[in-house]
């Protein structure tokens, strides 16, 4: 019972983040998914050296701000499941190690993680860093270092510091030398051994011995090996994590001045309102050099915690998202509030140019090519991120059209990463668009790929059509679809303001892939590369076809639209 009390304490986790974003990012992850229990606090900080916060350049203040906000995004959605509490923190000090210690003071932390940079040239000063804080931090706190830190048995040896000696209390069970060659994977094995045996009613271990002995076992091991998620080549070399991914992790985006966003929107103008979403404003602006942009801020009166976390959700997916079909985030600006900078697009939405009432006809093609532009870019979220991403409300106001109307899809405040090894989220509550949700997320919560691809066919419909998902008369567009979709009678289907200019065998294709997309059983839809196979199958491959027999006929005579919309 001893070492449950000791699990359920509340720990203080400060974390050296640097602008070096793969040891960062590999700290917290390691803090996040292994060193954190409910209720904990991971503070992540980011030490500026100079002499005075005054004297500091504000740029670079706020474009460290502004980084360390934004690692933080990535890890938002685990930490609320996993009920930890998470801060951002840059101070200024006159040497890194110095600033790391004097905040674990502060916050009178109880496990300090420290990391290893990456470049060969750097590691020397890295291990003193890290060696200071091992020297200097309160002797309550725990310091953990993580990754390669370049301590050879000779220095050791020359500076009579035992690796064990390192660390605040010997742990005589735990005893490792500096020749042992424990693989990552044994370490991770033993690490979550040990979680598990702390958490446990049956555990008979004594309360001192609980989570700091694990940490303290970790921390010998920690030393002399890289962070568990990378692994050694044949020659021995740690291979990089990442290096499966593209060079650039993310587009360029910069730190924008309060003032800059300030002047290019007019002080926030209300006639520079361009739309407004469930939690924050778009105004739009034009920056000194001329260019058009869209600035998206938190609104005042939606500023509580999940809010912001919803826009940090936000920050963190759409900085790692570049495709042609999806918004371009130009920068952000975290002074006075939280704000978003994207390119502007003068033609809107897909909404407004299907539904506003000064708005010209979309013509077929330009329809049709929406359509394939859209698959594409969700295409790219669900197969070609280095981590899956659902959007979870894909709708026509989510569709913004560029200069061309080539489609990119916006607002990514509802997404969520879906990890490799995971088929599904389950989520509560429901959020999302009344006439878009899937049956499995709005009966049950359940989320994957599968509920983009049903909101993608009740837009395909949308966009056919011309007609909203849920009307005024709160009639569904896919109730209404139904029967004439059975009836085969798709020229009924079609936007009456299309006045019948239309190519007929492209509007039976996109409403024979909706009737796909929607179909009640998360099963039998296709996912998105089979969707765009789908679109581009112009030469009749037997795609189509393959996709009408494959589901079962009776699971979808089963299917009853009316469970969808209980209005």
């Amino acid at each position: 019972m001893d070492s449950m009390e000791d699990c359920s304490l509340v720990t203080k986790i400060l974390v050296a983040v640097s602008l070096e974003e793969k040891v960062s990012m590999e700290l917290l992850s390691w803090a996040v998914g292994v060193a954190a229990h409910p209720n904990d606090t991971i503070v992540a900080l980011h030490v500026l050296v100079g002499k005075d916060e005054k004297r500091v350049d504000k740029t670079k203040l706020r474009q460290a701000k502004a980084t360390v906000i934004s690692m933080l995004a990535d890890f938002t959605e685990i930490c609320r499941e996993k009920q930890v509490k998470l801060e951002a923190k840059v101070k200024v000090s006159s040497s890194v190690p110095k600033g790391l210690v004097d905040e674990s003071w502060l916050i009178n932390a109880n496990f300090l993680l420290v990391g290893s940079s990456r470049n060969s040239s750097q590691r020397s000063t890295s291990f003193e860093s890290t060696r200071y804080c091992f020297k200097n931090a309160p002797e309550s706190c725990l310091v953990i270092a993580i990754g390669r830190q370049g301590l050879s048995q000779h220095y050791a040896d020359e500076k009579g510091n035992h690796p064990q000696k390192l660390v605040r209390e010997e742990d005589s069970s735990s005893t490792l030398s500096s020749n042992s060659k424990s693989s990552p994977r044994g370490v991770l094995d033993v690490s979550e051994a040990n979680l598990e045996e702390c958490s446990s009613p049956s555990s008979n271990e004594n309360s001192s011995h609980g989570r700091m002995n694990i940490w303290r076992r970790l921390s010998f091991i920690k030393l002399f090996l890289p962070f568990f998620g990378g692994s050694m080549d044949d020659t021995g070399k740690e291979s990089d994590g990442y290096s499966s991914y593209k060079d650039k992790l993310r587009p360029s985006w910069r730190c924008f001045s309060f003032n800059e966003i300030s002047r290019a929107t007019n002080d926030f103008d209300p006639d520079n309102i361009v739309g407004i979403g469930g939690y924050a404003e778009v105004y739009k602006g034009t920056l000194s050099n001329g260019q058009s942009v869209a600035v998206k801020r938190l609104a005042k009166c939606n500023e509580d915690e999940h809010k912001v976390k919803e826009f940090l959700t936000e920050l963190g997916i759409i900085g790692h998202v570049f495709h042609p079909n999806t918004a371009y985030l130009l920068g952000c600006c975290i002074e006075n509030g939280l704000h978003l900078i994207f390119d502007f697009y003068p033609n809107g939405t897909l909404a407004s140019a299907l539904h506003g009432r000064n708005s010209k006809v979309l013509e077929w093609p330009v329809r049709y090519q929406i359509a394939i532009g859209i698959a594409r870019g969700l295409h790219y979220l669900h197969k070609s991120c280095r981590r899956r991403i659902i959007h979870r409300d894909i709708k026509a106001s989510n569709v913004l059209l560029g200069p061309d109307f080539e489609p990119q899809i916006s607002d990514f405040g509802l997404a969520k990463w879906l990890p490799r090894q995971w088929t599904h989220h389950s989520v509560i509550p429901i959020e999302g668009t009344f006439g878009y949700l899937a049956p499995e997320y709005f009966m049950h919560g359940i989320v994957d790929e599968k509920t983009d691809v049903y909101a993608f066919g009740v837009l395909l419909l949308e966009i056919v059509t011309g007609r909203r998902p849920v009307d005024s008369s709160k009639q569904s567009l896919l109730l209404w679809a139904k029967p004439l979709i059975e009836r085969g009678d798709v020229t009924q289907l079609a936007d009456p303001k299309l006045d019948s200019d239309y190519d007929k065998h492209q509007l039976e294709r996109l409403i024979l892939i909706a009737s796909y997309c929607v179909r009640q059983s998360s099963v039998w839809r296709p996912a998105m590369n089979e969707v765009l196979e789908l679109l581009l199958d112009e030469h009749e491959s037997g795609v189509v076809e393959s996709w009408r027999n494959e589901g079962c006929q009776d699971e979808l005579e089963e299917c009853s639209m009316d469970d969808h919309f209980p209005y």
